[in-house]
C-alpha cells in the first residue's frame, strides 16, 4: 500500500509587494543547503509584509507558531534537492509569485519507488501548503523564465516551542 503525506492548503492572499521585497534581499545562503536558488536568512517572520500571513497561520494552525520564515526565489536552473525540516513539527510554502509553467514542489514515495510521486503541488500565487516537517520533498529545476517566488516556514507545537528571545 502506498504512503500518503498529510498536505493542507489554504488560500492567503499575497501583497504584491511581498515578491519584490524577497527578490531584493537577494541570496543570503550561498546555495550551501539543498535549495539551489536564492534564500533570504533564516527568520525574516518579523517584518511587518508578513502580519496577514501570520494572523492567517493563527486562524488555520492556533496550536502551532512559526520558528523560522525565508523567502526563496528560483530562476531558471534552480532547484531544490531532496530534503525534509528536522526539529520542527509542521513546515509550509507559500506561493507568492509562480506561473502555471513554474516548477513543482514534489513529495517522492522512496518506499515504492515504482509508484508515482505521494504528492505533486502545481505552484498557484496565493495557495499556502502546510505538511509535516519529516516529509521529503524536492523541487525540479525550474524550467520556465518566470521567477518562481515563495515564502517557505518552520511552525512548532506551543507545547514544545520555546519564544524566541
Amino acid at each position: 500500500m502506498q504512503s500518503y503525506v498529510n498536505l493542507k492548503t489554504y488560500h492567503v492572499s499575497v501583497d504584491a509587494r511581498i515578491p519584490e521585497y524577497i527578490i531584493s534581499l537577494g541570496d543570503e545562503q550561498g546555495r550551501e543547503k539543498a535549495v539551489q536558488a536564492d534564500v533570504t536568512a533564516w527568520e525574516i517572520q518579523d517584518h511587518p509584509l508578513f502580519d496577514h500571513l501570520k494572523n492567517r497561520l493563527h486562524v488555520f494552525l492556533p496550536d502551532y507558531r512559526i520558528k523560522e520564515l525565508w523567502g526563496v526565489v528560483y530562476g531558471p536552473g534552480d532547484y531544490a534537492k531532496t530534503h525534509i525540516h528536522s526539529g520542527f513539527d509542521l513546515s509550509f510554502v507559500w506561493y507568492v509569485d509562480a506561473c502555471t509553467s513554474c516548477a513543482p514542489l514534489i513529495f517522492p514515495d522512496f518506499e515504492h519507488p515504482w509508484m508515482p510521486p505521494l504528492s505533486i503541488v502545481e505552484p498557484n500565487t496565493h495557495e499556502l501548503h502546510v505538511f509535516p516537517s519529516h516529509s521529503e520533498h524536492y523541487v525540479p529545476p525550474q524550467t520556465c523564465k518566470h521567477r518562481r517566488v515563495v515564502i517557505s516556514g518552520n511552525l512548532c507545537h506551543f507545547d514544545n516551542c520555546p519564544e524566541r528571545p
